[in-house]
Formats: C-alpha cells, sequence, structure tokens
C-alpha cells in the first residue's frame, strides 16, 4: 500500500521513513527502536530524490524489512541491528526497478485511451478511465506485496541461518545509534550541493577523530 504513495497518490510524505517509523513506533509501542531506524534510513538517501523519470531508493522498504525482522527476533539495540539493517538494504534499491517495470507496463494504457478519441468509438470513456486506473493501482499493490513478502522471508530466513552458524544473535558492541546516524548523514551533506558544507563536515569529522584519539 506504501508503493502507491510513492507514485500513484499523493498526500504529502506520509510514504517516508520518519513517518512510517512514528506510526510504527504508535502500533507497536517500540519507539526506542522505530524512531531511530527511521532517522537513519531518512538520512541514508535525502540526497536522491526524484527528478525527471528518475526514482529514488525506497527507503521505507528497507525500513519496515529491518523493524518486521527486529521485531521477529527480538532485537532491541543497534549493536544488533547491524545485520538486519545490511540485509534490508536492497529491499530499497530492487523496488525502484519493480516500479519502473509497472511504469512500462502501465504505458500500454495510455495508447488504449489515445484510441478512445477516434470518432467512432462508442467506449465510456469514464467507464474506461476508472477500469484502467484500478487495474494499475492493484498490480502496483500485489506486485509490491509479493516481493515485500518474499523479501521478508528470505531475509529472516538468512539471520536465521547465520545465527545458527554463529550460535547466538550476531552483536557489534560500541555500535550506537549517533555513530549510525554520523555515517547516514552523509547523504543529508550531499543533499545541500554546497561546497563549503562538504568543507565543514569533513573538518567536524576530522576534528572528532582527533579528539577521540587524545
Amino acid at each position: 500500500m506504501l508503493a502507491l504513495l510513492r507514485t500513484n497518490i499523493n498526500i504529502g510524505f506520509v510514504e517516508r521513513p520518519l513517518a512510517i517509523g512514528f506510526l510504527w513506533a504508535i502500533l507497536t509501542g517500540e519507539w526506542e527502536l522505530a524512531l531511530p531506524a527511521a532517522i537513519f534510513y531518512e538520512l541514508f538517501w535525502l540526497d536522491l530524490f526524484p527528478v525527471g523519470t528518475y526514482i529514488p531508493p525506497n527507503g521505507t522498504a528497507a525500513l519496515l524489512a529491518t523493524l518486521a525482522s527486529a521485531s521477529f527476533f527480538s532485537l532491541t539495540t543497534p549493536s544488533q541491528l547491524i545485520i538486519p539493517m545490511m540485509l534490508a538494504m536492497p529491499a530499497a534499491l530492487i523496488s525502484p526497478y519493480l516500479e519502473q517495470t509497472l511504469r512500462q507496463r502501465h504505458n500500454t494504457h495510455h495508447n488504449q485511451l489515445l484510441s478512445l478519441a477516434a470518432p467512432e468509438n462508442v467506449i465510456d470513456e469514464q467507464l474506461f478511465l476508472h477500469k484502467i486506473i484500478t487495474k494499475a493501482l492493484l498490480q502496483t499493490v500485489a506486485v509490491n506485496f509479493i516481493f515485500f513478502a518474499l523479501y521478508l522471508l528470505v531475509l529472516i530466513c538468512t539471520i536465521s541461518a547465520s545465527y545458527s552458524v554463529y550460535g547466538s544473535i550476531i552483536e557489534y558492541p560500541g555500535i550506537s545509534w549517533s555513530y549510525l546516524w554520523f555515517f547516514a548523514a552523509l547523504g543529508g551533506v550531499l543533499s545541500l550541493r554546497v561546497r563549503s558544507a562538504y568543507y565543514s563536515f569533513f573538518f567536524f569529522l576530522f576534528a572528532v577523530v582527533l579528539i577521540t584519539n587524545l
């Protein structure tokens, strides 16, 4: 359903990771998990936005895959979420290809609409238009639902297999949300398109590294 909000139904920024993370927190009560993860995915692809025919990565797909797998395995800390977050990233990169394929498939309807303009055509244009829109929306929902369900199944099976081999939950001690946000903030800095902002960011990064090593 959220895929419709990216390309078919525009009601604001409801499909953004921050909004979805806030909604997930309300429904599940996992505030300390949902909101920090949403901030990470919101920042990570902030530099990539739709221009022309370009379709940016679907950060919401990666966020939902991360939150669903975290709830399934009862993961609560960022040190435990490193592996699920890395494995969820491809979901955001594959989704635009699905959207592009659906767009190309729906382009055939455009020619059908043009044919309605012929004087000899007696088809009910309004009814035909409603059928085309309904069909396109249902196709989008079905394709994205099947893709996400299969991806989530593969993700959970992969994490389960890695945990079985490792013997326990894989953790990276010392990792906090502040580290992850700092890494993801590179996307925010790049989105500014200002060279001085790049210099300021890397100067700040150098200063932090220097101070922590003193």
